[in-house]
């Protein structure tokens, strides 16, 4: 295991009770998804505006909107109602979810984890929306980066970042314990393959990668003008 993860780790609280820890477990969801095309978006964006700044990395306001209208055209389908549209307070879960994945991409910078480009050919060529006949087709990918107002670059500039981004998650998640009372409930489930079971590790690291980003937020410099998206 890394010895850098242990730095700037947060203690990690042991008194969730199960159901805080199902719940967490069930309402995240990873909303900056790159292996499906950006939303382009239909707002009006000012020029250069930055909506917030982590340290030397900049969120525009033109990236927020466009990330904000995919996630919620994802929760629209999956939620259905206003009542539990509003209960989500979707610009702030946006926002946060950007600036968290620009934290933990600049401890990535930090810390050299990168990704090979054997890896991200493979990831792309395994995306089925690229394929003809099961194989992966060159001109199927570029008509629908076409299509879609985007460069080679742009999208495979997405793909790496989602994929350095798993590894720090994979990464961080591996400094999960599970706390006596988490290990109780295990023991008691007799099928390892409940989804309880796998709902409770899920959310127990999910939990960790939240305070560590938490810890590293805290020794960066931030600056969010919320202005932009009300």
């Amino acid at each position: 295991m890394p010895v850098w993860l242990y730095y700037n780790m947060l203690e990690i609280m042991r008194s969730h009770k199960f159901f805080t820890v199902f719940l967490l477990s069930a309402v995240t969801i990873m909303i900056i998804v790159t292996f499906v095309f950006w939303g382009m978006g239909t707002r009006g964006t000012e020029p250069n505006a930055i909506v917030a700044q982590i340290e030397k990395e900049k969120i525009t306001q033109e990236e927020y909107w466009r990330v904000y209208d995919n996630a919620d055209r994802y929760y629209r389908d999956t939620y259905k109602t206003e009542e539990e549209m509003k209960k989500l307070n979707l610009k702030n879960k946006v926002l946060n979810d950007l600036v968290e994945d620009r934290v933990l991409m600049i401890a990535a910078e930090r810390n050299k984890i990168k990704v090979t480009e054997d890896e991200l050919k493979e990831t792309i060529k395994s995306n089925q929306l690229f394929q003809k006949n099961g194989v992966f087709d060159g001109d199927v990918y570029m008509r629908a980066l076409s299509i879609n107002r985007m460069t080679p670059q742009m999208y495979e500039n997405s793909v790496r970042q989602e994929l350095v981004l798993n590894k720090m998650h994979q990464l961080i998640a591996e400094t999960a314990e599970l706390n006596a009372e988490e290990i109780k409930i295990l023991d008691s489930i007799q099928d390892a393959n409940n989804p309880i079971a796998g709902a409770l590790i899920s959310a127990k690291r999910q939990l960790v990668i939240k305070a560590y980003v938490e810890g590293l937020k805290r020794q960066m410099k931030i600056k969010i003008n919320r202005k932009l998206i009300s």
